[in-house]
Order: structure tokens, then C-alpha cells, then sequence
């Protein structure tokens, strides 16, 4: 064998080196922008879960947000459809919020099945009570800002729930 062929098979073999180097790099910059976007996602639902739990801990400040937001109007209107009192109600609502942040920043970061499970488990059960039901399909801080996939997710668990329940 003489050392052009040799060096011509070392040629080859560097080149795939080096497109499989390319290949595996482009996963890593992949997998890094997928972490990158769930670690934005939690930070956002961490800062409004800590914000509506300030809310739900403080009158003044949860009746303030509510007086400019038009929330207070919401607040009454649901208060009087559970019969339960307007701060009862406003605290539920702050709570409330909190929780559906919560699920959606799981949701919306890289899940597994049983992750998926479990938050499927905990949506048929927590959402489907009527207090936390109407804060999600009537509050102007729920649906109309969550993801719609995460919106539709939930759907789909409760209409499941409720045909469980209807049969």
C-alpha cells in the first residue's frame, strides 16, 4: 500500500469526522435553545405566580389591581354566581390565577409523559371543582392570556371529566 492511498482513506475518514462533530453540534445548539425557552417560560409563570399569591395575601394591594384592571366588576358578578363574599371570591380568583400559571409553565416546558400524566391527573381533579372552574372560563387573567395549547389541554380534560361525570 503506498502512502497516497493511505493518506486519500485518512482524508475520507476525517471528512465524516467532521460532518458527524457538525451533526452532534447542531443536537447540542438544538437541545440548548429548547432549555433556553423552558427556563423564559418558568421565569414568566414563576413571576406571575408570585405576583397573584402577593395578591391573594394583600386586600389593599389585590383591590387596587382589581379597581384599575375592571376586575372588580368580574369579582362581584362571580361572587354573586357562587354566593360567596366579594373578598372570598377575589382572594379564590388570585389563587386561582396562580395555579393556572403554575400548570401552564409545566406544561409548557419539555415534559415527559408522566409529567403530562400527572398534570392531566391534577387538572381533572383541581379544575373541575366550581370555584376554580369559573375563575378559569371567566376570568379576564386566565384564558384570554394563557397559551390557547394549554387552554385546549385543559378543555379536553374537562370535557372528558364531564362526560365521566354525565354517564
Amino acid at each position: 500500500m503506498n502512502w497516497d492511498a493511505i493518506g486519500a482513506v485518512g482524508e475520507i475518514l476525517g471528512a465524516f469526522a467532521v460532518v458527524a462533530t457538525l451533526i452532534y453540534l447542531a443536537s447540542q445548539v438544538k437541545h440548548a435553545k429548547e432549555a433556553a425557552a423552558d427556563i423564559n417560560r418558568i421565569a414568566r409563570a414563576t413571576g406571575v405566580r408570585e405576583f397573584k399569591l402577593a395578591m391573594a395575601a394583600n386586600d389593599d394591594l389585590r383591590n387596587g389591581v382589581n379597581k384599575v384592571m375592571g376586575g372588580d366588576k368580574y369579582i362581584a358578578e362571580m361572587a354573586a354566581k357562587l354566593g360567596v363574599p366579594e373578598a372570598d371570591m377575589s382572594r379564590t380568583e388570585s389563587a386561582n390565577v396562580h395555579w393556572f400559571w403554575l400548570h401552564w409553565g409545566q406544561y409548557a416546558s419539555t415534559t415527559s409523559e408522566e409529567d403530562l400524566a400527572e398534570l392531566r391527573n391534577l387538572i381533572a381533579g383541581f379544575y373541575s371543582n366550581p370555584g376554580v372552574r369559573v375563575s378559569r372560563e371567566q376570568s379576564p387573567y386566565a384564558r384570554p392570556i394563557l397559551d390557547p395549547g394549554f387552554v385546549n389541554f385543559v378543555d379536553q380534560i374537562l370535557a372528558e371529566v364531564d362526560q365521566e361525570k354525565s354517564s
